[in-house]
């Protein structure tokens, strides 16, 4: 055991220590920090942005008034009151633009012409103009206000989310449904980012010694198992440290920036309470064996190359399962009663992809859920031994016959060590 973590150690200090992590631990954050820049600065911007300058050619002055009313987004230009005053204004750059407006028999045409500065502005123009035209009419037909009030009362629809439970509708929360589509992205994200991470560094971490023909010095003092897991684990170690190293930031930076009012905006629509509890739920668990899994997998593809420059090549298969799973999982969000997504949800390699986007969906029960976890659970633990078996098997082998290759000569070798172990038994 001593010798486990002395492997374990030594992966984790040069793994930690190098340029390559700080990198790649530092970029997720220069690109949030960029993210959030962006956010406080257009959210800055959108408050200290002055109103746009409107002018009113109208030979009626009530539009004027309800235009220029508190709370109103324009800036009205009450001294300039014709076309051609307007125009002039325009050219030296002290109106952005103008609308005119012309009144028969109780109908509205407007026109606004602007120096390309109001189009973001146009709805907010056709809503005010049209509560105006309404009350133009209402007093042509001598409605009172109270009347006029309960003509254009907005509908409101209020959502209910139900889901089949034992048989009852049972309402969901209206954030719930974000709350878990969250989770599913981030699942399926996180999971294919730290693949495409990890995926080689674990990999070349098995088939280092392997390449540098020193495999035969090492297991001297060590077993292949332990060599095996110790490498293992200390790669496993530096993932936690990244993992934990964003927890620390995280609560730090949002001690550091809830104040801030687009920080404040997001969390007044937000439940950061209900995605912290999702991601601790099944979440949590879909990406630990998920990324546990793939890393085993790498481990068991590295110890397949013989040399350094056959890493690459034995983790594309890796690559190209997860880059499959995940768009697997985004389309089981889209259809997740498909029979593909169905499928796939149930196949150890796939379902870190892709149960979480059922689980949003909330297409699958708690049973399917726990068949899925129990199922990957157990198949990660069998590539955990296959794994080792065949790492025990070749990782003396030093073959240029490629992954299958190698593959067939590890197999060879087990079913020669079996019938050794076998015949020795029967001898003793």
């Amino acid at each position: 055991m001593n010798k486990f973590w002395v492997i374990t150690k030594e992966v984790y200090k040069k793994n930690v220590k190098s340029i390559g992590f700080l990198i790649m631990v530092l970029s997720p954050l220069v690109v949030a920090g960029i993210a959030i820049a962006i956010g406080y600065f257009t959210s800055q911007d959108a408050e200290n942005a002055e109103a746009p300058t409107l002018a009113i050619i109208s030979e009626n002055p009530a539009v004027q008034e309800m235009l220029s009313q508190e709370g109103s987004p324009f800036d009205i230009q009450e001294d300039i009151t014709t076309q051609a005053a307007a125009e002039e204004a325009l050219l030296d750059e002290s109106l952005d633009g103008y609308l005119t407006i012309e009144e028969s028999a109780g109908s509205i045409q407007a026109e606004v012409t602007h120096n390309d500065s109001l189009s973001d502005y146009i709805p907010v123009l056709n809503e005010q103009l049209a509560t105006y035209q309404t009350m133009v009419r209402a007093n042509e037909l001598q409605l009172t206000q109270e009347q006029v009030l309960s003509l254009s009362e907005p509908v409101t629809v209020q959502e209910s989310i139900v889901n089949i439970k034992d048989g009852e509708l049972v309402t969901e929360e209206n954030n719930d449904t974000f709350v878990q589509e969250f989770g599913a992205y981030f699942v399926c994200i996180g999971i294919f980012i730290f693949i495409m991470t990890y995926a080689s560094i674990i990999a070349e971490e098995v088939a280092n010694e392997k390449g540098t023909r020193i495999m035969e010095v090492i297991l001297s003092s060590a077993t292949a198992g332990n060599h095996f897991f110790g490498k293992l684990a200390g790669v496993i170690l530096v993932i936690l440290t990244q993992l934990a190293f964003y927890v620390v930031v995280g609560v730090i930076g949002y001690f550091f920036a809830k104040d801030l009012s687009f920080i404040q905006t997001f969390l007044n629509e937000v439940d950061i309470w209900s995605i912290v509890q999702q991601l601790l739920g099944y979440t949590i668990i879909f990406f630990v064996t998920g990324v546990l899994m793939y890393v085993i997998l790498a481990a068991f593809f590295g110890s397949l190359a013989s040399k350094m420059e056959d890493v690459n090549k034995s983790v594309t298969p890796i690559v190209m399962i997860a880059l499959a799973g995940f768009y697997v999982g985004l389309y089981a969000f889209v259809s997740p009663e498909n029979i593909l997504a169905v499928v796939f949800s149930y196949i150890p390699l796939f379902t870190p992809f892709v149960m979480p986007f059922r689980i949003a969906s909330e297409t699958v029960g708690t049973l399917g859920v726990w068949i899925s976890i129990v199922g990957t659970v157990l198949f990660t633990i069998l590539l955990t031994a296959v794994s080792l078996a065949f790492y025990r098997a070749n990782v003396l082998i030093y073959s240029d016959s490629g992954i299958i290759g190698t593959m067939k000569r590890s197999w060879s070798v087990m079913q020669s060590n079996r019938k050794a172990k076998k015949a020795k038994k029967a001898n003793g």
